[in-house]
């Protein structure tokens, strides 16, 4: 069994606190909080398993934190994903809402709006769905060059009933270009009208 003790905490979304993992400083564990059940917890673990099996060696870089299993926790059942650090100092990326946030960012928007082309342009090619697109589930990756790459940690996944956007790049473009336009990811400003928006109401995790 794996000890998490307080001091390994990160972050947390709706559904799951993420830690250090104590053994490995590249991995992280996701563990579900006591109110949220276990079906809505593996309804991403069930979709990494669908998805499993694409090559990733296509892949123009790794667009989505890789998922590694479960494991025991002091804490209950623990999911472990590949934590994702900036090239350049090895520290865990931050995510896009830090950076839309930021007074001073070390990007320009324009930046990561391109960044954010290639990340839709890949969940197209690839037809690997993001049920909950927010900037806080993307991190920023910076790269040696101090390029960065967009890389989903949290939030994949869909429940069509008939999957057509799996099999067909027509309905796979729609999908996500309706799931971009939904999360106001389209532009910059939408994204962060959205995240004043939510703290202005109160939202406790933006």
């Amino acid at each position: 069994m794996i000890k998490i003790k307080d001091e390994h905490y990160i972050s947390e979304g709706l559904a799951r606190k993420c830690y250090f993992h104590p053994n490995d400083n590249n991995l992280c564990i996701k563990i579900g909080k006591p109110e949220v059940e276990v079906e809505h917890l593996y309804k991403e673990i069930n979709y990494f398993k669908k998805i499993e099996k694409k090559k990733t060696s296509k892949f123009h870089y790794q667009f989505y934190a890789e998922y590694h299993g479960e494991v025991e926790t002091n804490r209950g059942v623990g999911f472990v994903y590949s934590l994702v650090k900036d090239e350049t100092s090895q520290n865990i990326s931050l995510t896009l809402r830090h950076y839309l946030e930021m007074k001073n960012a070390p990007f320009k928007d324009d930046v990561f709006v391109e960044a954010l082309d290639r990340l839709k342009q890949q969940m197209i090619t690839h037809k690997v769905f993001v049920g909950d697109l927010r900037a806080r589930n993307i991190c920023c990756k910076i790269l040696l060059d101090n390029s960065i790459e967009l890389v989903v940690v949290d939030g994949l996944g869909h429940r069509d009933f008939l999957p057509f956007a799996d099999w067909f790049g027509f309905f796979a473009k729609k999908k996500v270009e309706r799931r971009f336009l939904r999360s106001k990811m389209y532009s910059l400003s939408a994204q962060r009208d959205l995240i004043k928006r939510m703290r202005e109401n109160g939202a406790t995790i933006v």
